[in-house]
């Protein structure tokens, strides 16, 4: 009914169609389990929309289990979401907001920079008015380093482990990211290392997509122009499709990257090509560009 002064607060706006926001259910139950003896207090609020109906919430809660263990609430008319949402002129989501002890909101953003929030204002040493700025300069060098890439790969990973120094929790949730940066920058003798820490948490989470996403990055050439870890790609592959059925498709789509990339093409086009037939709606047409690209030489 209200925030209990001298505890912490994260209220986090979320849907059950919002890619980002499930993507970000394991890492807020991690937050909650690890600060819950702090006073910390997490809440999931979600509305409805259209696609957002209070049985799919009841369901996907369910669902989710242990992978989403922290307070959920159903806003009922929205006005919860009025008084946060959309007071602070937010329109997108996951978004959190911070309460610290004092009831004051400390940080409104995305929950992957909780990590770097929240031990300062459990400690009483993050200022409200003067660090949120700094962190948005930081994520400026962050959009600097993945906009860079393109022209210096090898210059981008250094400028992001540099950055990952200055900001370990703001980069905590982002080790794909920096994978995607040692694959281009031709880092085989670290990438395994990094891709074997990102398998076992996706995999421990029951994560088919992060998985999948893992597969597709390493058979995607712009992404992997050297062509290696293919090995890796299909062990990924493999667990997303074990996790996520055989028949889903972005599962499918990652088993057919990887097998191009392990130099199977026409098993791709196969495997592409049942992706393609089982999509509908909007998933058709990500299954035919997908298809095409693994065509293509």
């Amino acid at each position: 009914t209200g925030f209990e002064k001298g505890k912490v607060y994260v209220v986090e706006f979320w849907a059950t169609w919002c890619g980002p926001c499930i993507k970000s259910m394991p890492h807020l139950t991690e937050l909650q389990k690890e600060y819950k003896d702090r006073g910390l207090t997490i809440i999931g609020v979600t509305s409805a929309d259209r696609s957002n109906t209070l049985e799919a919430v009841e369901k996907m809660v369910a669902d989710k289990g242990g992978t989403m263990d922290y307070t959920v609430a159903w806003d009922t008319e929205r006005k919860t979401s009025e008084s946060f949402m959309l007071a602070a002129n937010q329109n997108g989501i996951p978004c959190s907001f911070v309460i610290n002890q004092e009831g004051t909101v400390a940080f409104i953003g995305h929950p992957m920079m909780l990590d770097e929030v929240l031990p300062r204002v459990l400690d009483n040493k993050w200022d409200p008015k003067t660090d949120p700025a700094k962190l948005d300069e930081a994520m400026g060098k962050l959009e600097g380093i993945f906009g860079s890439v393109e022209a210096d790969p090898k210059a981008a990973l250094k400028s992001y482990l540099a950055l990952e120094v200055e900001h370990p929790g703001m980069l905590k949730d982002m080790q794909a990211a920096k994978l995607s940066l040692m694959v281009r920058a031709g880092e085989f003798e670290a990438a395994p290392k990094e891709f074997e820490a990102i398998f076992a948490k996706a995999v421990e989470n029951k994560d088919g997509n992060e998985l999948a996403g893992l597969a597709m990055m390493l058979g995607d050439k712009s992404m992997n122009p050297d062509k290696k870890m293919a090995e890796h790609a299909m062990k990924a592959a493999q667990e997303s499709i074990k996790i996520s059925g055989e028949e889903d498709i972005q599962a499918l789509v990652a088993m057919a990257f990887a097998h191009k990339l392990a130099g199977s093409k026409d098993k791709a086009i196969e495997i592409a090509t049942k992706a393609n037939g089982l999509a509908e709606g909007g998933y058709k047409q990500f299954t035919e560009y997908q298809l095409e690209q693994i065509k293509a030489d």
